[in-house]
């Protein structure tokens, strides 16, 4: 009996061991749980994908019937292509990162009448008129305490040139001048000395400058309010401009640009001026006659900034000048890209240097943030000089900041917008202007002048005559302002590539250089999806399978 439940104990362990038990060796897998209960190996899959990827080469590496040698040999070479493709990858990146942006010729026939006619400033050399300086004198003189002749006070009133170009002499002299006019002439307005004012009524007026004034060979009114030619300040001070809609001295609203769709000498802009060089009292150059300035009309004249074409007129001559425009677009795309990549900045980007921003209003702007700076006062011709003078912290520069203003005249004719570190010239960097927002503009149109004058001579002709009436053309001069051809050249700033032109050259490089595809991404993609279900299930069933022995391994015990 007791022989019998002993094989009876045995049977039931021998059964429950193979219930239990792994799976043998040499029988198959039992058919329920299908391959999930084979072993996960991670080469056989790589294998299996190098045998079936698109890519160049990666089939030598999983054959078998190849020795090791020649595996060695094919994973050498696709070492050296995937350094190689990297390589020309990140040069070509760099080149495009460095230079996203391209300026191309656009057009060679642009027609001219879509582009402004330059705005035109007139400045005579002569900046202070002698019968304005006469009749100062005189006022002065009836207020002098001293009772000293008006013969003496002409003689101070030229020290007040050098508000002009802040030369820098006789400090004493120039003080004493100061002290009486802080005392003797005071404004009504703000009950302070205002050397704009002074300067205002002693400087020639475009009245007696300007004789006659032609547009497209009509003539037409030269000084009507609102009219063809006002008043204006620059920085040679109050000269005569044309089309000039950039900043407003008086805030009001100008018309639109004037347009040209005519060329020719007789078509464009002429003027007939009268040098009156019986009236030279203070000349910023040594010579007679005017200085004419051809810029573009959102922007104020700064010959610092560029974008300034200057031109001397001489007395008994006709000057020609003929204008040539270039103009320059940037496609929206463009202002992707921030500013100190693209170098630029467009028309409605900075709205503080007006409605539309250009660089010599940048400029400006900034040289009188500098002046205000060291120097605290604003010189009286800067644009605005006149918002700023009624200021209770600011005053208009006057013959006290002469000194001042003289040292630091060279920095504020050096402008620069970035920080170059050039051996030798360190000082001079230290020295310059530095305005790092006053980029270029990104679409505008850039002005050139060719010159070239005769001599006037009194004209016989009996129809009509710029000069009819005029009997001495030895102190007049003629100024002819024109275009010289009815197209004219267009470029266009646009982005270097868009992304499907990056996508093209990359996807290019991986075809030519690794046999690589949109198949091959989905291929990888596939593959590495698969091996994590793989490792996934794997150890779920694994888990699972340690749970459901748990049971029986209880019974057992």
């Amino acid at each position: 009996m007791i022989k019998a439940n002993a094989q009876k104990r045995r049977k039931l362990s021998t059964v429950s061991s193979v219930t239990v038990g792994t799976p043998h060796k040499d029988g198959p897998p039992p058919p329920t749980r299908g391959r999930l209960r084979e072993r996960y190996r991670f080469k056989e899959e790589l294998l299996q994908l190098f045998n079936s990827i698109t890519a160049h080469c990666y089939r030598q590496l999983a054959q078998k019937d190849r020795s090791l040698w020649e595996r060695l040999f094919w994973l050498l070479m696709l070492i050296l292509e995937a350094a190689t493709l990297i390589a020309i990858i990140i040069s070509a990146w760099g080149k495009f990162t460095a230079n996203p942006l391209i300026t191309t010729l656009h057009d060679t026939i642009y027609p001219i009448v879509l582009v402004p006619f330059p705005a035109i400033s007139l400045c005579n050399n002569n900046r202070i008129s002698r019968a304005a300086a006469v009749r100062y004198a005189g006022q002065l003189a009836g207020r002098d305490a001293e009772r000293r002749n008006a013969s003496y006070f002409l003689e101070q009133i030229a020290l007040l040139g050098k508000l002009y170009d802040f030369d820098y002499e006789n400090l004493h002299q120039m003080t004493r001048l100061q002290e009486f006019l802080d005392l003797n002439d005071v404004s009504n307005s703000t009950g302070m000395y205002n050397a704009l004012e002074t300067l205002e009524k002693l400087s020639p007026r475009c009245e007696d400058m300007l004789l006659r004034c032609f547009w497209k060979s009509i003539e037409l009114p030269c000084m009507l309010r609102n009219d063809m030619i006002e008043v204006r300040r620059t920085q040679y001070g109050f000269c005569c401009t044309f089309n000039f809609i950039g900043h407003t001295e008086d805030n009001e609203i100008h018309p639109p640009s004037y347009f040209l769709d005519v060329t020719g000498p007789e078509m464009g802009l002429v003027l007939l001026l009268n040098g009156s060089s019986n009236d030279y009292f203070y000349n910023l150059f040594n010579n007679i006659g005017f200085n004419l300035q051809i810029f573009n009309p959102h922007e104020v004249p700064d010959s610092t900034a560029g974008g300034v074409n200057e031109q001397f007129v001489h007395l008994g001559t006709e000057t020609f000048i003929r204008v040539d425009a270039i103009t320059i677009n940037s496609e929206p795309d463009v202002l992707r890209y921030s500013r100190q990549k693209r170098q630029c900045v467009f028309r409605n980007e900075l709205l503080k240097y007006g409605a539309n921003y250009g660089r010599s209003n940048c400029v400006a702007a900034c040289r009188l943030r500098s002046v205000m700076a060291l120097c605290e006062c604003v010189p009286f011709y800067m644009p605005t000089a006149g918002a700023t003078a009624s200021s209770k912290s600011v005053t208009t520069c006057n013959l006290q900041h002469i000194a001042c203003l003289s040292k630091y005249k060279i920095k504020w004719s050096t402008v620069i917008t970035d920080i170059v570190q050039i051996p030798g010239l360190e000082k001079e960097m230290e020295e310059s202007l530095y305005c790092p927002e006053c980029l270029p503009s990104c679409s505008a149109s850039k002005y050139q002048i060719t010159a070239s004058n005769l001599p006037l001579v009194r004209s016989r002709r009996d129809g009509f005559s710029v000069t009819a009436g005029i009997d001495n053309v030895a102190d007049v001069a003629v100024v002819r302002i024109f275009f010289g051809q009815p197209e004219t050249w267009m470029y266009k700033q646009n982005v270097a590539y868009y992304w499907f032109e990056i996508f093209s050259n990359f996807g290019g490089m991986f075809g030519i250089m690794a046999g690589m595809s949109l198949i091959t991404l989905m291929e990888v993609v596939y593959f590495v999806g698969r091996q994590l279900v793989l490792v996934f299930a794997t150890r779920s069933w694994s888990a699972r399978a340690l749970r459901s022995r748990m049971p029986n391994l209880e019974l057992l015990q």
